[in-house]
């Protein structure tokens, strides 16, 4: 029997209905340990400080951070060193933040074996959405647009993901100063470039999630090379963008989001996310490299 016949039939016995959405947010920080000249996974445990947050039909937000000093009376600065890591995450449906940074400063004939620093970052969404047609099935364009900045030893990570009981959609991308941003997609996806057009059944509760992961480390190991200074600036934001072809086919999200890539408002919680970051960074430089 052909799909369509099939997929009628199911229609008959079922309706699209709305669920909820979630959220989840965790952010960690930690010093001292072993160095990261290349940190991984992303999760490195334990933290000094962090938090995670999930929320049913709601925001969720993280932070983390810790600072640790050496006095030195005989050094010109009155520390052998001084290290701070910083790791923030906001997540809402379609919209993800992720910032993380590290830093050391030394001076000082003897440091500590080591001066390992690191701060991470994760924000994770899942939503549900409808497609009212006439049709069995409706082309949609989806998107996972990255956009943010970084340096010294910092990787930045995320994804979508688009699942019906027809098919599963994925679009993965990645970053790091010595990896430009490239994209990774499920085999169903002809053209891998962050953006995709697909097939998707109409009249029936698709689901989506979508995740961002940031990193940043710094550490001083004389046995490897130096890095003393890297931030993850990814508040500027992981967006997920989802449309129809045919603009006629009206898209309905369980969040009550619309994913559609045009231009929304800011939710406040976005300009506090900004807040924060800044006032972390100012008290980070000013504390580490005044």
């Amino acid at each position: 029997m052909k799909r369509q016949y099939i997929i009628a039939g199911l229609l008959l016995c079922s309706s699209p209905t709305l669920h909820a959405y979630t959220t989840f947010a965790s952010a960690g920080a930690k010093v001292g340990g072993h160095s990261y000249p290349d940190p991984s996974p992303y999760t490195v445990l334990p933290f000094a400080d962090g938090q995670t947050d999930s929320h049913t039909n709601a925001v969720s937000h993280a932070y983390g951070s810790v600072y640790d000093q050496g006095f030195d009376a005989n050094t010109e600065s009155g520390y052998s060193y001084r290290r701070q890591a910083i790791a923030l995450a906001d997540a809402s449906p379609g919209i993800l933040k992720a910032y993380a940074s590290a830093g050391y400063f030394l001076d000082g004939p003897n440091p500590p074996n080591n001066l390992g620093v690191v701060g991470v970052g994760n924000a994770e969404f899942t939503d549900t959405f409808s497609i009212f047609s006439s049709k069995f099935f409706i082309d949609i364009n989806i998107e996972y647009h990255l956009s943010g900045s970084m340096q010294g030893l910092a990787k930045v990570k995320g994804g979508l993901r688009v699942s019906s009981y027809d098919d599963t959609f994925n679009i993965n991308a990645s970053e790091a100063i010595a990896s430009p941003l490239k994209f990774d997609c499920s085999s169903n996806i002809n053209s891998c470039t962050g953006k995709a057009t697909v097939s998707v059944p109409a009249n029936w509760d698709i689901s989506i999630s979508g995740f961002l992961e940031v990193l940043a480390a710094a550490n001083s190991d004389p046995n490897s090379q130096k890095y003393g200074d890297a931030i993850a600036n990814y508040g500027n934001t992981a967006r997920i963008f989802i449309s129809a072809v045919d603009p006629r086919n009206k898209i309905v999200s369980g969040s009550g989001f619309d994913y559609s890539p045009v231009s929304v408002p800011v939710p406040a919680s976005i300009w506090l996310f900004g807040s924060g970051i800044l006032g972390f960074v100012c008290r980070l430089r000013k504390s580490l490299w005044r």
